[in-house]
């Protein structure tokens, strides 16, 4: 199954519709442009070099960028989100996926406190 011809993401309660601008065997990349913002939703696949033990990776990333256009008044502020799941080129994907869900789990855990201290630079 191949992601869709548009992904819907929210933001502080608003649905964005990014729609797909690329597709090829690697990945997928989605875009949004309006005239004071852009967002920009890249997936990528990929085979990691061997690791120093010898074990060949899969790669999996998804990232995200927000950009606001400067005005007369204010700078351009960007934010981006990237996360990367990775698993042995050999290994099934149940587990990846039950560690990434953890890890999503984990964030948004206590109202999104974990990553509002990842945010300001807590350790």
């Amino acid at each position: 199954m191949a992601f869709g011809s548009t992904i819907t993401i929210t933001v502080n309660a608003v649905a964005k519709v990014l729609n797909r601008i690329n597709q090829d065997n690697y990945g997928s990349e989605y875009s949004l442009l309006t005239a004071t913002d852009s967002w920009n939703l890249k997936i990528r696949h990929s085979t990691d070099s061997p690791d120093a033990d010898g074990m060949t990776m899969l790669r999996h990333n998804i990232y995200i960028e927000h950009v606001v256009y400067a005005t007369p008044s204010t700078n351009q502020t960007k934010e981006t989100f990237t996360a990367t799941l990775r698993a042995g080129k050999y290994d099934g994907t149940t587990a990846e996926a039950h560690l990434a869900s953890a890890m999503a789990t984990y964030m948004l855990a206590s109202s999104s406190a974990v990553i509002n201290d990842l945010v300001v630079g807590l350790n």
